[in-house]
């Protein structure tokens, strides 16, 4: 059945500007551009261009925001199962600086619930991968990882955003692939790699332009990101956990999985926005 995604999936409106709004400023944006989006539904666009098959579970609202979230899945390849909640679809507002950063404001809209997730089990069978984020309810997430345990299905957790709440079900997880912010929070301390040594879990720990450093029973792996100049650092997470995901159930080991997902998030800053950036397979050829 391949990747199975639990996500959040709205409507997303680019803005870019010279640089981030100091107190009380109004800045004139240069450019207006709006795509469907959220981590899950980024993830799954990404993993789908690697060549997973993927289906991705999500909430929508009875609106015109909600179809276009559907039919962009469809167009990509995605399997979607969307329920329909109360509310509008989320919204989130993407402000991107000269610099190619970017500051992220989500309005969550219609949230899965966990009959929702309940309802869904059939799609749980047989998959042989689930990604989540903790930026679905808890009682959505709760229900997603109970039916992984039922099915004997591993499970990946991009921390992000990283709420207090998620940490009881760390323990379940088979891999955590959280940035360097989300692991400090999560461990504790200044960051350095040093504090991964002593991890109690197996992580990937997504560094930016310095690429990532694995984490597993004490030992690092490092994993170097080729150069590139950033434009729009938006969904460059997202498209790294899609491409791991990818060729983890390719058959990769979890770091020819990792340097392939370094490299795929290294391709798409290249670009403006969050889909239009995420490669396919055929660009992680080298050059």
């Amino acid at each position: 059945m391949g990747l199975l995604i639990v996500g959040l999936c709205g409507m997303s409106v680019f803005l870019r500007v010279p640089h981030f709004h100091r107190a009380e400023e109004t800045l004139h944006a240069s450019d207006l551009f709006s795509e469907p989006g959220g981590k899950g539904y980024n993830q799954a666009v990404a993993a789908v261009r690697m060549g997973a098959e993927v289906t991705f579970i999500g909430a929508v609202g009875e609106d015109r925001d909600g179809a276009l979230c559907e039919e962009r899945l469809r167009a990509e390849g995605v399997r979607p199962i969307l329920f329909r909640g109360e509310g509008r679809t989320a919204f989130a507002s993407i402000l991107t600086d000269s610099a190619g950063d970017n500051r992220v404001t989500v309005f969550r809209g219609a949230g899965l619930t966990g009959k929702d997730i309940t309802e869904a089990e059939q799609h749980f069978k047989g998959a042989d991968l689930l990604l989540l984020t903790p930026e679905i309810p808890e009682e959505a997430f709760a229900e997603a990882v109970r039916l992984a345990r039922k099915y004997g299905i591993g499970i990946i957790l991009n921390l992000a955003p990283a709420f207090p709440w998620v940490r009881k079900y760390l323990g379940e997880m088979w891999l955590l692939t959280p940035n360097r912010d989300e692991a400090r929070a999560l461990l504790g301390g200044e960051w350095s790699e040093d504090i991964l040594k002593t991890a109690p879990y197996r992580m990937i720990v997504t560094l930016g332009g310095d690429g990532a450093v694995i984490a597993d029973r004490g030992e690092l792996t490092r994993i170097p990101a080729p150069p590139v100049r950033a434009v729009d650092t938006t969904g460059a997470g997202d498209c790294f956990n899609g491409t791991l995901c990818a060729f983890l159930m390719n058959g990769d080991t979890l770091r020819e999985a990792a340097e392939k997902a370094v490299r795929a998030a290294s391709l798409s800053v290249r670009r403006d926005h969050a889909l239009d950036g995420m490669p396919y397979r055929d660009d992680l050829i080298p050059d």
